[in-house]
């Protein structure tokens, strides 16, 4: 681990550089704003998703900045990288590869299950807009990926964070999805 002064400098820097994308470089770079409204309907602009990572990263640096400053110091704290902590670092990308492999091949396998296959039978691209199979790939991965990555943390597995996995997932939809018309949840741009 970094020493108390490092992480100080380290999430000040991440926190200047997050302050100067999204109020400098965000609005040049982009050709619409985050918003717009054309022809009574609206959109999600250029600089909506650059504006969401720049202000994620500086509210996450600031707090950083404010804990790291706050915490008493013991010389004993760092952690030691050792087998152990590797094993968790597999279990967490097995955790996000299994969940990104849900997210994008749910939908299509349960269309092609629904569906069948055939000439008359439609492709997930056809389907991927509308209602419900624009969130199946989403809920199904975004559920075992939250749900995984909460039992990793606390080393057991408690049903009722299911609860909160399908809750949070079920929040990001109505936050990114249910307000605009045009957009599409992972991984449906992708097909």
């Amino acid at each position: 681990m970094l020493n108390q002064t490092a992480e100080i400098t380290v999430a000040i820097i991440i926190l200047v550089f997050a302050l100067f994308v999204a109020m400098l470089w965000v609005p040049i770079d982009s050709e619409t704003p985050a918003f717009y409204t054309f022809r009574r309907q609206t959109n999600i602009g250029d600089a909506f998703l650059p504006l969401v990572a720049a202000v994620g990263m500086a509210v996450f640096a600031a707090i950083h900045v404010i804990l790291s400053w706050r915490r008493v110091r013991d010389d004993g704290s760092d952690a030691p990288f050792d087998a152990l902590s590797m094993l968790y670092l597999l279990i967490f990308f097995g955790i996000m590869a299994v969940s990104l492999g849900l997210m994008f091949w749910s939908g299509p396998l349960l269309l092609s299950q629904f569906y069948g296959s055939g000439e008359s039978a439609p492709t997930y691209r056809q389907m991927r807009s509308s209602f419900p199979w624009k969130y199946i790939g989403f809920v199904v991965g975004g559920t075992v990926m939250v749900f995984g990555l909460i039992t990793l943390v606390e080393g057991r597995m408690r049903w009722n964070r299911l609860l909160i996995a399908i809750l949070s997932v079920l929040v990001l939809i109505l936050i990114f999805d249910v307000p605009f018309d045009t957009i599409l949840l992972p991984p449906n741009g992708d097909f």
